[in-house]
């Protein structure tokens, strides 16, 4: 997995100049990002990480039974090593 240097895009760029209604919504900061912009990683340490922090945050906060499911379904699908 590489992660790209440069993010900007370029094309039709407009903007968008109406009014905000409401105060918006929650933001949310997550943790330190384990990677370097330009860095590879093997696929399995990606997925390896990856799982542990869903496990950490399925630990959490109680997902509703038929998203267990799903959850647990995607895991399996993009597992390296099934």
């Amino acid at each position: 997995m590489t992660i790209p240097r440069d993010y900007k895009g370029s094309g039709n760029v407009q903007s968008d100049s109406g009014s905000i209604k409401g105060g918006g919504g929650d933001i949310q900061k997550g943790g330190v990002s384990p990677t370097v912009p330009g860095m590879s990683r093997p696929y399995e340490e990606v997925y390896r990480d990856y799982e542990t922090e869903a496990r950490k945050t399925l630990d959490r906060n109680q997902l509703p039974d038929q998203m267990q499911g799903l959850v647990e379904e995607y895991f399996i699908q993009i597992n390296p090593n099934p």
